[in-house]
């Protein structure tokens, strides 16, 4: 009975995962059909039977170099404890990669199982680093809002949203930061006080001492201004790459744009994503960067169509094989890594 009853708790598991990668494809099929009604498409096919090939390949390389420094970023954040290179290059390349096809957002847990299973570093210690190196994939939007007066640009109202979301998230990060620094004990009881209503004795025994290690990590990274500084100048340089990527996509499709377009445009189309995608951001790439491109920059729109409806497979292919050649190289597989990535509850509090 325990083993044929195995297959049915997979099966059920997997379920709810399989209805909502459904359900995101069928809304990036809608995304993807409202794109091509706000494009001329004989004009998009006509740019990309003149696609430059070379500059295609190449645009690949800052693609897949700034996802590295964010690596190299989350590998500062995680000492003292010694990553090397290719092991948090790997590790982060895997959940980009899961991130991106699933809806889950899964990945930035399988970065602390990923460390746990393969340098032994406890889930409780590196969970906290996770945290903070999104936090600094929010900050360019604290540039955005300090350039956007020299910059000439109006934004809509749902640009201005999104920006202020991104800033709120920011300033609340910060502002419980404080809190918890200023008042650590307290802080800490807030925190499990809750705890004790929902979960036995046992399982909160295993859980308070997870969260005060949480706590303590992102207390003890706060107070290290030189490592923190650091991870900013990892996060400006992988901005740049962003841009370079995006300025040889755009010229790829013969589009000359310059450099603040650029610059604005893709950390602005960044930012869109910290909200859920459809799998493998399906529609969403395509709509997004043309209501970005040419409805806010004034980018020509059969070039901003032709250059993301290239694009977009193109670095779907460089995710798709990374993430893989990644997996393979740790020893793992991607059916298993799923499956750790969407059950939390199994592993995270150790």
């Amino acid at each position: 009975m325990e083993v044929a009853s195995a297959p049915r708790v997979t099966a059920a598991r997997a379920f709810p995962v399989v209805l909502r990668v459904a359900g995101g494809l069928c809304v990036g099929a809608v995304l993807l059909v409202a794109f091509l009604q706000l494009v001329n498409v004989s004009a998009v096919l006509a740019r990309l039977e003149h696609l430059n090939v070379a500059l295609a390949l190449l645009c690949g390389v800052p693609f897949l170099g700034a996802y590295v420094v964010r690596a190299m970023r989350w590998r500062v954040l995680l000492r003292p404890y010694e990553v090397s290179i290719a092991r948090a290059a790997a590790i982060y390349q895997v959940a980009t990669f899961i991130n991106w096809l699933l809806p889950i957002r899964g990945g930035e847990l399988a970065k602390p199982l990923l460390l746990r299973r393969t340098n032994g570093i406890p889930v409780s210690r590196s969970l906290a680093t996770v945290s903070m190196d999104k936090a600094m994939d929010l900050l360019p939007a604290v540039a955005l809002v300090a350039l956007l007066p020299f910059a000439g640009l109006h934004l809509g109202h749902l640009l201005w949203l999104l920006l202020l979301l991104a800033l709120l998230a920011v300033a609340l990060a910060w502002v419980a930061l404080a809190l918890v620094a200023w008042r650590r004990e307290r802080a800490l009881s807030v925190l499990t006080r809750p705890l004790a209503k929902v979960l036995p004795e046992a399982a909160r025994e295993r859980v308070e001492p997870f969260i005060t290690q949480f706590v303590d990590t992102l207390l003890a990274l706060i107070r290290k201004p030189r490592v923190m500084f650091v991870a900013a100048a990892y996060t400006a340089a992988a901005v740049a790459l962003d841009a370079l990527f995006c300025l040889l996509a755009f010229r790829a499709v013969g589009v000359s744009v310059t450099l603040p377009v650029v610059l604005f445009g893709y950390t602005f189309f960044n930012l869109a994503f910290i909200l859920p995608t459809p799998p493998g951001q399906v529609g969403s790439n395509e709509l997004v960067g043309l209501l970005l491109f040419s409805g806010v920059l004034g980018v020509e729109s059969s070039g901003v169509g032709a250059m993301f409806l290239f694009s977009h497979p193109w670095t779907a292919v460089l995710m798709t094989l990374s993430g893989l050649f990644c997996l393979s190289a740790m020893g793992l597989t991607l059916r298993r890594t799923l499956r750790e990535a969407a059950a939390p509850a199994e592993g995270a509090a150790v």
